[in-house]
């Protein structure tokens, strides 16, 4: 009998279109994927192939969540089929196995839901066919496919997952016989996929956030989160750690699932359903008195009707089982998205409002559109469903009241969610301590971000479902709408917020500036969609269905005769105040702002590079000496700037001609004595201007730029958020045109290089031990100046400071305006910013250096701290590498439009989102703010006194000198080693992340190519176990030679081969091995505990019995792994506690075999034991490490 219904579902299924349609709409989706540049998914760029094993997976993984949707469907169908067509009395009244007829369609109903799921490994196939055939995508970015990683993602995701979805689904429809139900029993399990997003938002609690995913897709982005590209390329999921306990787990929540399910699962239930309806019929005796009627006509009428009208579509969402399911999953989501999640080393920022507003929109607001997509549908389908709608379509009203009533009901419905969603904001804030409620901001934001998408939306969600005519095909469309138009628009390469429904530029909310250089535009476009919805809704109003006229056709003949003819003016007048307002839209986005979509950006770089890289070695003058003068007008957000230049010639060779690039937001004129424009491109900013006398070797020549930024009505985004009402900042490169050809414009990646007939681009010159040309510029400035001579007279409005890098000389108000006046105490390179804001300002004096915070008045809490950060830096910095140049140490703080602190000559930008409003007060050891602004203060020596040669390594020199200088500040205060470990591991973290995102080559570190994840993690962690190897005052002496012989040099600069010599020298001969392993070549290690014993002893202490086991693995620029031979000393410890932050005892050992045996006597009772405790060998699974100590069986 089992094999009967198992059958049947499978064969009634194949002959309806649903499982077609679903199979061809995954396939195309993945086909489009594989086959095309357009749709990224998956992570395949660079090394990483387009139908590699982890970029299947990935897609498998992704399109499970849309199969769940599917799964909904067919296991629906499967419990509810017979009750529909009332058909279960009959068949239940039959002699039934039970099991045969439950697991029967269950099972059938899941082998249907991993059908669709197939068309992922259909698409890849015809994709990896037909991207080469046709010449979409190259040959070569393809490669073999392995069966494996088909059979492993079937039966690790596609089956699990439907499985799971389908018991809780399955066992939802059979106790609630409804449709809506079973589809909000899949996003239960939505639910669940994004609280577990929430609990690896930090490194502490991968493994609970891996463990909870439902659909193991956390689980797998754990278990290849250090893949390389060659794994990406070569490695199928596999049936083993965090993947197969996450499958494990929630297949056997499943199985209790459906075997409770089939436990409350009875043939009888329907008879005493009916039973209890008879019995509640019975007891109805009262009579039925029909209602008096009086007709009157008018406006007083209509109010009522509408009144009406919205009242009973209001309660009868708010009423509704759904809604109140839906309405609790909003909120689950909402405070598991305050209470978890984590930002910077594990630490969260105080609950600011704007904090709080940003958890709601993106943790509710998903639910809410979901809630007015599925209403929609249910009010204008509601008087149908209940056969009474041809009862109300024969009262006297206007259908458009109807329809409005429906719309403001969902409208109304949005802001008792917001209101809801503020309520626990608030709540959370005052449980938390924090008091500072801004009303204004939560119900501002609502207004300018949420409230009109709402409205919008609701009026075009009503529409549709009035011109489709079909509940379920509207939803269909409503949800394409939302979520497919967007990527459709993507793969065309539109970008304007005018054919995005609701789409306009951000609102981001700042504490600096309020709602951003984007509220205007945004609320212009908001007017926009707004009349558009209006226009559908009476568009709508003339073609709602009422009667049993049900084409399209019908309805607009019906519509043409009956439609009132003072209802016509109103649409057409609409209409024409919608076309103006459009016409406004489209002449400030496309006319006065005109912009390039990204494809037209990548074609513009190529044909840049094309057309003037000959020029890449034009000789140049140089900057020797710069005098700005700049005006600041932040409520206008326009800049004034004359730049005056001393050039000089010192090549050997006469110079003819200045290249210039412009940015085309700038306006710049040119005085340069005796020269004139030979060559001008507008469309790419090239510029040349050539001399009717050549400079000589040795001339200098004044040159003044004048310049304009001019903010002109808004544009197709926020705009410029560096020029600002408050919090402007800006820097030289972007506000002058750059001299030479800049490589910068060219394309980076490799495989769209080639699509454009480019040769593969060389990210940085080679390292050089005999250096050439490539030494005599540096890789900031590029040969442009080198050290130089700075001073700024810089002015702003009345009530905010103005401030540059140098020494304030001199300050005076005109014109109830502020100037203000700096000159640098040192020469320096020529990368200077700008900064104009309200301030409040906190100083300190140490040793005649002025110490200088400039901030927020709502973001004092943090100051003092950071006062102390500066102190702490410069006491560390100038005892081991050197005097400070500067007179002046500031911190400023920007808006947040961006989070990144950044090093300027005695000026230090610093987002509000980042350190001054991180919450402290219970995390005095891990301080991200003395991290931070260490790293930025260590900037002073390395980049600014000393700055590397433009080819690799140079990043090495400054940033991960900046990191190390960091991390050794940060160990001067900290109370025990373990502490450090608790940094350490976000760097080994970045190092081996970013390891797998590399899309040309990996490098050793003295080569690095301004790879981020190298100069930041890697630099961080050797330097660090370097020093803890051979000393700290070797390193430190290394790198003080290394400045003092280079400091303020002119070129040639010095590259990562001229510290290697310092560093070299202070390295004893048994330890030289670290210097070839750690910093010349890719070396990881993979160390593990075999087991850990202890013997008490006679005399109170306890013998330990260590066995460990290791391996050093060498790997080349692709990932390739060798294992070679192991001779290193590594540290043995133990720990007293469970939390591994009493080290009690360590040792540093030689490794010379795989597997080894230690034996060692310690004070105290062990508790763990580990090899490598402190986590300075780089090692991609440091869990093995330690294990707990056992008592010895005797």
């Amino acid at each position: 009998m089992f094999k009967h219904f198992f059958f049947f579902e499978i064969k009634n299924a194949i002959k309806q279109p649903m499982i077609y349609i679903f199979l061809g709409l995954l396939a195309l989706l993945v086909f489009g994927a594989t086959a095309s540049d357009n749709i990224q998914i998956g992570g395949s760029v660079g090394n990483v192939l387009r139908n590699a094993p982890h970029v299947i997976t990935v897609y498998t993984t992704v399109m499970t969540i849309f199969g769940l949707l599917m799964a909904a469907a067919f296991y629906n169908n499967a419990a509810l089929r017979d009750f529909s067509n009332e058909f279960n009395e009959i068949l239940f009244s039959t002699p039934l196995n039970k099991s045969s007829y439950f697991f029967g369609k269950f099972c059938g109903a899941l082998l249907l839901s991993t059908v669709p799921l197939i068309g992922v490994f259909l698409g890849s196939v015809m994709g990896t066919v037909s991207g080469p055939l046709f010449g979409w995508i190259d040959a070569d970015r393809f490669g073999s496919f392995y069966l494996e990683t088909f059979i492993n993602n079937y039966f690790l995701f596609i089956l699990p997952n439907m499985f799971i979805a389908g018991s809780i689904i399955f066992a939802l429809a059979n106790i609630w016989k409804s449709t809506v139900i079973s589809f909000v029993g899949a996003l239960v399990i939505i639910i669940a996929y994004i609280i577990s997003g929430n609990l690896i938002s930090d490194i502490d609690n991968e493994t609970l956030g891996a463990l909870s995913d439902t659909f193991g897709i956390r689980a797998y982005s754990i278990y290849s989160k250090y893949y390389t590209p060659i794994e990406k390329n070569s490695l199928s999921p596999s049936f083993e750690g965090l993947l197969l306990w996450n499958r494990l787990i929630w297949i056997s929540v499943g199985c209790i699932v459906l075997f409770a399910s089939y436990l409350n699962f009875s043939f009888q239930e329907k008879s005493k359903r009916i039973k209890k309806q008879e019995k509640s019929i019975k007891k109805s005796t009262e009579k039925f008195i029909p209602p008096s009627i009086q007709i009157s006509f008018g406006r007083s009428r209509d109010w009522l009707q509408f009144k009406s009208f919205f009242l009973i579509n209001y309660l009868s969402i708010v009423k509704n089982v759904t809604f109140k399911i839906l309405f609790l999953f909003s909120a689950i989501l909402l405070i598991t998205g305050l209470i978890g999640g984590f930002e910077y080393y594990g630490l969260q920022s105080y609950p600011l409002t704007y904090k709080l507003i940003d958890d709601i929109d993106g943790n509710a607001s998903l639910f809410v559109v979901i809630i007015l997509v599925f209403f929609s549908g249910e009010l204008i389908w509601r008087d149908r469903n209940n056969k009474i709608n041809e009862v109300i379509d024969s009262t006297p009203h206007i259908s458009l009241i109807s329809l409005s009533a429906k719309t403001l009901s969902l409208i109304s419905l949005t802001v008792l969610l917001q209101l809801f969603f503020i309520f626990c904001g608030i709540i959370y804030q005052l449980v938390n301590g924090y008091f500072r409620i801004e009303l204004e901001v939560y119900f501002l934001d609502f207004f300018y971000a949420n409230f009109l998408t709402y409205v919008i939306w609701s009026g075009v969600m009503i529409t549709i479902q009035v011109f489709v005519n079909n509940k379920y095909v509207g939803y269909f469309i409503s949800i394409a709408v939302i979520f497919v138009w967007s990527i459709v628009l993507e793969i065309f390469d539109v970008s304007s917020f005018m054919l995005t429904i609701a789409a306009g530029p951000s609102t981001l909310y700042s504490d600096m500036n309020a709602f951003g250089p984007g509220l205007y535009g945004a609320m212009m476009f908001n007017l926009y969609w707004i009349l558009f919805s209006i226009l559908c809704l009476l568009i709508a109003g003339a073609l709602w269905n009422r009667g049993l006229h049900s084409s399209l056709k019908d309805r607009i003949s019906i519509a043409r005769k009956q439609v009132p003819r003072n209802y016509r003016p109103v649409i057409f007048g609409t209409g024409v105040v919608w076309i103006l307002v459009s016409s406004f839209v489209f002449y400030n986005t496309q006319i006065l702002n005109p912009y390039k979509t990204s494809d037209e950006y990548e074609q513009m770089a190529a044909d840049y590079e094309k057309q003037y890289k000959k020029y890449q070695n034009v000789p140049l003058p140089k900057i020797v000496d710069a005098k700005y003068n700049i005006d600041l007008f932040p409520c206008k957000r326009n800049v004034d700037i004359k730049a005056m230049f001393k050039i000089v010639n010192e090549t050997q060779v006469k110079i003819d001609s200045v290249h210039f690039n412009i940015e085309k937001d700038w306006s710049p004129i040119f005085d340069l004595p005796d020269a004139k424009v030979i060559f001008e491109d507008k469309e790419m900013g090239y510029l040349i201007l050539g001399f009717d006398k050549p400079m000589l070797p040795g001339d200098t020549i004044e040159m003044t730029i004048t310049s304009q930024y001019i903010t002109k009505g808004f544009k197709n985004g926020r705009g410029s958020t560096g020029i600002i009402n408050n919090g402007t900042f800006l820097n030289n490169f972007e506000m002058l045109p750059s001299l030479g050809y800049d490589e910068g414009q060219e394309l980076s990646e490799r495989n769209t290089r080639k699509k454009y007939n480019l040769k593969p681009k060389i990210r940085m010159p080679k390292l050089e031990s005999n250096c050439g040309p490539n030494c005599m510029r540096n890789y900031i400035s590029r040969g442009t100046s080198d050290y130089i001579n700075f001073e700024t007279t810089i002015s702003t409005v009345g009530d905010q400071i103005a401030i540059a890098p140098g020494s304030l000389t001199k300050y005076w108000e005109e014109k109830g305006r502020n100037y203000y006046k700096y000159k640098l105490d040192h020469p320096s390179q020529h990368f200077m910013s700008f900064i104009s804001a309200k301030y409040k300002v906190a100083k300190r004096e140490w040793q005649g250096i002025d110490i200088e915070i400039y901030y927020d008045a709502k973001h004092h809490v943090n100051v003092e701290m950071m006062l102390d950060a500066v102190q702490r830096s410069l006491n560390y910095y100038t005892d081991n590498f050197g005097p400070y140049m500067h007179k002046q140490c500031r911190i400023i703080e920007f808006p947040r439009y961006a989070t990144f602190a950044q090093a300027f000559p005695g000026t230090m930008p610093y987002s509000e989102s980042f350190g001054f409003v991180v919450n402290l007060e219970d995390e005095k050891e891990n301080n991200v703010i003395d991290a931070v602004i260490a790293h930025e203060m260590a900037h002073q020596w390395w980049a600014h006194q000393i700055v590397g040669a433009n080819m690799q390594g140079a990043t090495m020199l400054s940033e991960s000198f900046a990191e190390y200088s960091a991390l050794m500040t940060m160990k001067s205060i900290s109370k025990t080693p373990m502490k450090m470990r608790e940094f350490l591991k976000y760097d080994h973290n970045r190092y081996l992340r970013g390891r797998g995102t590399e899309i040309e080559a990996e490098q050793p570190l003295y080569k690095v190519e301004n790879q981020s994840y190298i100069h930041y993690g890697k630099g961080a962690v050797i330097l660090y176990a370097l020093q803890d190897y051979i000393g700290e005052e070797k390193v430190n002496r290394a790198m003080q030679g290394f400045l003092e012989e280079y400091k303020y040099q002119p070129p040639p600069y010095p590259n990562s081969l001229d510290f290697m010599k310092y560093l070299e020298k202070e390295v004893p001969d048994s330890l030289q091995y670290l210097i070839t392993d750690w910093i010349k070549e890719i070396t990881l290690y993979d160390n593990r505990v075999k087991s850990a014993a202890y013997t008490p002893l006679e005399n109170g202490k306890f013998e330990i019995i260590l066995e460990i086991e290791s391996h050093k693995i060498r790997a080349d620029s692709l990932g390739n792994e060798t294992e070679i031979a192991i001779h290193d000393w590594i540290d043995i410890g133990v720990f007293t506690d469970e939390d591994e932050e009493q080290l009690l005892y360590q040792k540093r050992v030689l490794i010379d075999q795989e597997q080894m045996s230690f034996t060692f006597e310690v004070d105290s009772l062990p508790m763990r034991a580990a090899i490598d405790p402190r986590m300075l060998l780089i090692d991609r699974i440091y869990n093995d490490n330690i294990k707990d100590v056992k008592m010895s069986e005797l």
